[in-house]
């Protein structure tokens, strides 16, 4: 199946790992981020991904002469009305000449032009994905979403401290009426 660039709805960035690699699990990294939106909003996005799904499943019936394949979960999940959508790539790619390179999404502001923000959680963002769909004979047919590139539409950054309003606190004028008295050998009063 060909590769198609698909744009996903704005939603809010969870997890993100999209300006380096998340090396937990693999060793070379992998990008990624949860896209959280309201089941509303995804549910087009979620169409075109299960109809090019449906297209791979009825090639590989055919291909594999089975009227039924195991399936693997899909890359989304919804509860309370609010859908994530899970999107991957590995952080590097072998060409056809046996050449790594980075697979690392571009990165864009909401002008449409390149930079190089770090992305944190909480951050408004679209992700331009390819629909990677994959079949084994023991975990069945599965797709992934694999994000290119990146609009961040509203930037929420991780790692600088944050003020505290973007940590839910009022602000709110300092008591100025309180002073300390007494010596060290007396009790103190406030």
């Amino acid at each position: 199946m060909a590769s198609k660039t698909i744009t996903t709805p704005a939603g809010i960035a969870r997890f993100a790992n999209l300006n380096r690699p998340d090396t937990k699990f693999s060793e070379v990294g992998v990008y990624k981020v949860n896209l959280e939106m309201s089941a509303e909003d995804a549910e087009p996005f979620i169409k075109q991904i299960e109809a090019l799904f449906s297209e791979f499943i009825a090639d590989k019936k055919r291909e594999l002469k089975k009227d039924k394949l195991k399936l693997h979960a899909a890359p989304w999940e919804e509860n309370d009305g609010l859908v994530q959508l899970k999107l991957k790539v590995p952080a590097v790619g072998k060409g056809k000449d046996g050449e790594e390179y980075s697979r690392k999404p571009k990165l864009f502001d909401a002008s449409g032009k390149e930079t190089d923000v770090t992305i944190g959680g909480g951050s408004k963002i679209k992700v331009a994905v390819v629909p990677y769909t994959w079949y084994t004979a023991s975990l069945g047919a599965g797709i992934t979403l694999q994000p290119k590139a990146v609009q961040v539409i509203d930037l929420v950054t991780w790692g600088d401290g944050g003020t505290a309003e973007s940590y839910g606190f009022d602000v709110s004028e300092a008591r100025q009426d309180t002073k300390r008295t007494g010596t060290d050998d007396e009790e103190i009063s406030w």
